[in-house]
């Protein structure tokens, strides 16, 4: 024979061999795999063999210790690949649905010591329980459960647990055995769970008998063989026991609704039976999930949307192809959605429905943006204008729209190059004859600007909602609602788009977009006018900029002036400078770019008095008041009769500040005033962060030093770094609050914005900090020097530097000495507040430079703090 020509007869002879002893080498099983299926599957039924062990495969042998949920199985162990594979459709490349959830490779044999076991667990054959007596006697027993269902207590003999839950066997052993031995306590756990079998059949990827424990359910049996074929049934699954069946399962209702009721444990004998599918159809286009679905019963396609998650937004509900196959070929069905006919339409095996897209084009509409109740297109007619669009201020715009100012935006030629018309909506709403009220064209698009309100929004809901009942949306924004006859739940969806050239800014009803702000709903307006620009045709924009609400670039208007263009700015702040401002334009002259300035006076441009027109590429400079300022605020606390805050005009003097808080108190000690400055603690921030990545890089190449012949330790220096990243900048000046209250004009500074002064109460203290056995304060005495108070401090450490002590003084100065006339007795520079600074050595640490500076900083920071909260 052929198949005897390919093959060596010592494989052959393996093939038919009783026992497998022989095991081919690879070059014979590469040969067998060459060859045709037919004709392996030929090969395979004459001598009585396995394809699937030839391939690879092998049957597996279980153990009876305690399982996962699903063992493995006991005859052929093929690939599930397959499966995976066959879930494409080759013609759409559509998937089919709930098949790729159950597909995998079949589970090995895995060991679970520790699988909880529930209380409602039906006990059988097999099972072992663990029972630990204790108190009077302690006693610990394995007891199994025997082929007749009973178990040997020992001294009381055969106990019958068959069909018993674990809860009523565990009360059952507990009240037996505390009835017969007295005085002792009983604890019931389980052991290993029997092992049983299962029969998997059907349309799966490897049926067979498996191995399972008691735990075991149907969809996990299922995973474990690998899941079912493309041509297998996910709404009929049947569990049969003793030939009837028991139990039918949907998975779809696992897969969309989580629905595990249906999912019930199996018993020993079990057959888990997957039947073919009996009918499916394909569903693409704009669904949620689309797919090959599996039809059970009589299914419409209100029912099938429900399946795939429902429309897209952007589908088009109201022709729906469904392209049918029949005995008299193929038909072609158009179903409206928005219909109860097209809802309730009666699906067939072999469908193939496609939800389209709607178009981007809008015809006989116009449309509504931004700061409105219900955003959207709505049927234009003759004569239409703004009025007609919004009907009324308080019914349908938000609280935050702004009256003042709104767009209409229109495709001015057949090149679709847009112009742009403002108009204020109150004077439009107000007066119906008024020149705001515009009347509208087909394919306008009118846009409600922000008008700068922290309001609370409307959401989408309640727009739709009320768009609905006031009829305003309609073909271009459809929201079809209807009732899904299976779920019971209402489906919503909403056709939506912009107008022309917006359609990639499609009008939305969702609560995100009607947060945007003016420049986000500016953004397509203005991008259109600049990609319709040319040569000879600048972009149709002009910027403002100073003292106004939203300063930024706006589209030019027709016969756009100044006074305009400050309204779409949302009006003037409060320190604008009405008596000038500057408009600069520009202009090709000679095939020269041009740049030129005017003046005017804002008052009399927004008046009305003179009119200041606008050209493309202007920029309008609003100024700012010469002497406004804002936020003159300065702290004042700590030993003054009044403290708190104080409001001050340019010039006003720490005396003066002093003076309207009523002076000093008669426990201020004006010598360790702080005073902080915001200027100087954005300085000092910077110079932290300065310093703390300069130590970083030193002490990185001194690591890489201490791997050579380096002994030092960075302790220190990393402390130090730690302080650097917690340290809080205070922005301290250095003061002499004595002669500031004489008039020194030196010393008594101007106020700045948010200034901090504090002064302290009397303070007799002396502090020794740094490189000093123990950093401590004490008592000022006029008759010590800095040598006495290091001395109190129990001396300086290994890695001081004793010639470059300094000393903190409590106004901030810092005095340094200069010879050993500092440590004498008679040198009296200390003073109550002082702090004496004993700082490292940085040849302790390899030189670390900047350590010296980063550590007198801490310390002066340190200073402060303790001399405010002090």
């Amino acid at each position: 024979m052929y198949l005897k020509k390919i093959l060596p007869i010592a494989f052959l002879m393996a093939l038919v061999a009783p026992i497998q002893a022989f095991t081919p080498t690879a070059a014979q099983i590469s040969q067998f795999q060459n060859l045709p299926k037919a004709q392996q599957e030929q090969l395979a039924r004459q001598y009585g063999v396995d394809v699937d062990s030839l391939l690879g495969g092998g049957s597996a042998v279980s153990a009876p210790t305690q399982q996962a949920p699903v063992l493995e199985r006991t005859t052929s162990n093929q690939t599930s690949a397959t499966a995976t594979s066959q879930n494409k459709n080759q013609t759409s490349g559509l998937k089919s649905f709930g098949y790729e959830a159950l597909s995998g490779a079949a589970l090995g044999f895995t060991v679970v010591d520790n699988l909880p076991v529930p209380l409602d667990y039906q006990m059988g054959p097999g099972d072992v329980v663990n029972v630990q007596v204790f108190g009077k006697s302690n006693q610990k027993m394995t007891l199994k459960i025997d082929r007749d269902g009973t178990i040997n207590l020992p001294d009381l003999g055969p106990v019958s647990v068959a069909g018993q839950t674990f809860e009523q066997l565990r009360a059952q052993l507990v009240g037996l055995i505390k009835q017969t031995i007295i005085g002792v306590d009983v604890a019931v756990s389980m052991g290993t769970m029997r092992t049983m079998q299962v029969y998997i059949v059907g349309e799966v990827s490897q049926p067979g008998a498996y191995n399972v424990n008691g735990l075991t359910t149907i969809t996990q049996a299922i995973v474990a063989s690998g899941g079912v074929k493309n041509s297998g049934s996910l709404r009929q699954i049947q569990l049969k026991r003793k030939g009837k069946v028991v139990s039918e399962l949907d998975l779809y209702d696992l897969l969309i609704k989580g629905d595990t009721s249906k999912d019930v444990r199996l018993s020993s004998g079990d057959t888990l039976f997957i039947p073919t599918k009996a009918s499916g159809v394909e569903l693409d286009g704009e669904v949620v999930r689309p797919a090959i679905y599996e039809l059970k019963g009589r299914t419409t396609l209100a029912q099938l949307l429900a399946l795939a998650g429902g429309p897209k937004p952007q589908a088009y509900l109201s022709r729906i192809s469904v392209r049918r196959m029949s005995s008299i070929g193929s038909q072609q069905f158009t179903v409206d959605l928005k219909q109860a006919s097209g809802r309730n339409f009666i699906l067939q095996n072999g469908d193939e429905i496609r939800f389209g897209e709607v178009s981007n084009v809008l015809k006989n509409a116009v449309a509504i943006r931004g700061e409105v109740v219900s955003q959207g297109a709505m049927n234009f007619t003759s004569g239409m204008r703004i009025s007609d669009a919004i009907g009324s201020i308080e019914d349908d715009l938000k609280q935050s729209a702004d009256l003042n100012y709104a767009l209409l935006v229109r495709e001015g030629n057949k090149n679709q190059d847009i112009e742009v018309h403002q108009f204020s909506l109150l004077k439009a709403l107000s007066d119906l004859n008024s020149i705001d009220n515009l009347l509208l064209q087909e394919k306008d698009q009118i846009f409600v600007f922000n008008n700068g309100l922290d309001l609370n929004y409307w959401g989408a809901e309640k727009s739709i909602n009320l768009a609905r009942q006031k009829g305003s949306v309609l073909s271009n924004q459809t929201n079809i609602s209807y009732i899904d006859s299976e779920t019971g739940a209402e489906i919503v969806s909403q056709e939506e788009n912009a107008i022309g050239t917006f359609s990639n800014s499609a009008v939305s009803a969702t609560a995100k977009q009607q947060q945007g702000s003016r420049a986000k709903l500016l953004e397509p307006i203005i991008e259109r006018l600049a990609d319709q620009a040319s040569y000879d045709a600048p972009a149709l924009l002009v910027d403002i900029s100073g003292a106004v609400k939203f300063p930024g670039t706006y589209p030019l208007v027709k016969n756009a002036t100044a006074a305009s263009l400050v309204v779409a700015a949302g009006g003037l702040t409060e320190d604008a400078y009405l008596d000038s401002a500057e408009l600069s334009y520009r202009g090709i002259e000679n095939g020269r770019l041009i740049s030129e300035q005017i003046n005017f006076s804002l008052k009399d441009a927004i008046s009305g008095k003179s009119l200041v027109s606008l050209s493309p590429q202007d920029h309008l400079a609003i100024k700012t008041r010469p002497d406004w300022q804002e936020g003159m605020l300065v702290e004042l606390q700590g030993e003054v009769v009044f403290p708190g805050r104080y409001t001050f005009q340019r010039g006003d003097t720490i005396k003066d500040l002093i003076g309207r808080a009523g002076g000093f108190t008669e426990f201020a000690y004006p010598k360790g005033a702080v005073f902080s400055r915001e200027r100087l603690k954005r300085q000092e921030a910077e110079r932290l962060k300065y310093l703390n990545a300069q130590l970083k890089q030193e002490i990185s190449n001194m690591s890489l030093r201490r791997q050579g012949a380096s002994s030092s330790d960075p302790a220190q220096a990393l402390s130090v770094l730690d302080q650097l990243d917690q340290a809080e900048p205070v922005g301290r000046l250095v003061v002499n609050i004595d002669k500031a209250m004489k008039g020194d004009e030196l010393a008594n500074l101007m106020l700045e914005k948010d200034d901090k002064l504090y002064i302290p109460a009397l303070n007799p203290v002396i502090s020794v900090v740094g490189e000093v056995q123990y950093g401590s304060h004490h008592t000022f005495d006029p008759n010590k020097t800095v040598d006495d108070y290091i001395a109190s401090a129990g001396g300086t450490k290994r890695q001081a530097d004793t010639g470059r002590i300094y000393i903190v003084k409590s106004n901030g100065s810092v005095e340094v000495p200069n010879n050993s006339f500092w440590f004498s007795r008679k040198y009296q520079s200390l003073a109550p507040g002082d702090a004496i600074i004993v700082p490292i050595n940085t040849d302790y640490l390899d030189g670390l430079s900047t350590l010296s500076t980063a550590t007198q900083i801490l310390y002066q920071l340190g200073v402060a703090w303790s001399a405010v909260k002090d």
